[in-house]
């Protein structure tokens, strides 16, 4: 998984922070086994079992096991939906990522790989903070990837979801008239962030990740938005836009997920993609499984014809 060597984005890893992943790879809940960090494509499965070993070369090496899903089932609704399921016939490894958890501030958190310098990340924060009044967090995040395209994860409070009508509950009229204040200076640092994320982050030529998540004790909401326009991210976060997204999670509440992810997609709608339920288990569109087998099988071919 990693090791204490220099890797191909200048990075090297210490000892100490290979063994602070341990606990991640070992605990009940486990990691996602993605393809390439895209968050739009389900998991294949999740890595346990982590181990740390002393190469030959006195360098340290972070292993562990890649479980993939073993069972495939489809789902049909009333409607007539069909949706894919894969699970594990045995054992249940809930998502690290789905522990609960809930967020106190606006957080924005962004991988330097994708920035030609440090510096440029703390520049766009304070534009941000300068022209939107709102207070937030900063956090780097770093993929390993062959394939980094730019994202940018928004992490919003309950007071902004309910803002957006991400939501649904009843407020007082002077709450309210604070929530109002809150989404005015919500969109103006979605606004700012957005097209200063787009002018700088690299590699230009491809299209730049928005997730909006707003993480809670009952389920995790996940918002992706993939597009090279500033004013696309603007309007999918509208609030009349974003209303169907609590319609549709009124459905998939019987699935027992503990985190629902839902893409912007071309006809300019919000539209369910994958859910991870509190089994461990991945439920979603039946293209979404497609993509990401696609891309899986053309690594697989590229790795071959490189051997």
């Amino acid at each position: 998984m990693s090791s204490t060597h220099l890797d191909s984005q200048g990075h090297v890893m210490t000892l100490e922070a290979l063994e602070s992943m341990l606990p991640y790879l070992n605990g009940k809940r486990k990691v996602r086994l993605g393809l390439e960090h895209i968050k739009t494509f389900p998991p294949f499965g999740v890595i346990m079992n982590g181990e740390i070993l002393k190469g030959e070369d006195s360098h340290f090496y972070l292993t562990a096991e890649s479980v993939f899903f073993d069972s495939r089932s489809i789902l049909t609704f009333e409607d007539g939906t069909e949706l894919l399921k894969e699970s594990f016939r045995e054992g249940s490894y809930p998502f690290v990522e789905c522990e609960p958890k809930a967020s106190t501030k606006i957080s924005i958190s962004t991988d330097p790989a994708n920035y030609r310098k440090y510096d440029e990340i703390k520049e766009v924060a304070d534009i941000v903070a300068r022209e939107s009044g709102l207070e937030f967090e900063t956090t780097l995040m770093g993929r390993k990837s062959e394939l980094v395209d730019p994202e940018t994860i928004i992490t919003i409070t309950k007071t902004v979801a309910v803002a957006l009508g991400i939501v649904k509950t009843k407020i007082p009229e002077k709450v309210g008239e604070v929530i109002s204040e809150d989404l005015a200076k919500f969109y103006k640092l979605m606004s700012s962030l957005v097209v200063q994320t787009i002018k700088r982050t690299i590699p230009k030529n491809r299209p730049k990740n928005f997730v909006i998540e707003y993480p809670n004790e009952y389920c995790i909401v996940e918002l992706v938005i993939t597009t090279h326009s500033a004013n696309k991210v603007l309007q999918s976060i509208d609030v009349e836009k974003l209303a169907s997204i609590n319609l549709k999670m009124n459905l998939l509440v019987n699935l027992n997920p503990e985190k629902i992810q839902f893409i912007y997609n071309d006809d300019d709608e919000w539209e369910f993609n994958y859910l991870l339920d509190k089994e461990g288990a991945v439920i979603g569109q039946l293209k979404a499984f497609n993509k990401r087998n696609e891309l899986y099988n053309k690594i697989l071919k590229a790795q071959e014809e490189r051997s």
